[in-house]
């Protein structure tokens, strides 16, 4: 077994990544499921706009959860799904 010797900013900042990284696929499973889920009367841009919207109003998206969705074109900079 290795034993790894990090400093205390390095454990804070992989902390920090590994729950931007777990809010990230949690709103990317949340649009999965309103896509496979929602009947054809729904729309999924409004369904999916409301997700991100709720979280958004809860402080749940962070800058790195923000950079990490503009970056895969799930939102563009106005908070709008594309």
């Amino acid at each position: 077994m290795k034993t790894f010797i990090v400093k205390k900013e390095q454990l804070n900042e992989y902390v920090e990544r590994k729950k931007s990284d777990k809010a990230f696929y949690d709103i990317v499973e949340r649009l999965h499921t309103n896509a496979k889920f929602l009947t054809e009367n729904v729309s999924h841009t409004k369904a999916n706009q409301s997700v991100i919207d709720d979280l958004r109003r809860k402080n749940l998206i962070t800058p790195r959860v923000y950079e990490m969705l503009v970056s895969h074109k799930i939102i563009n900079e106005d908070y709008e799904i594309l």
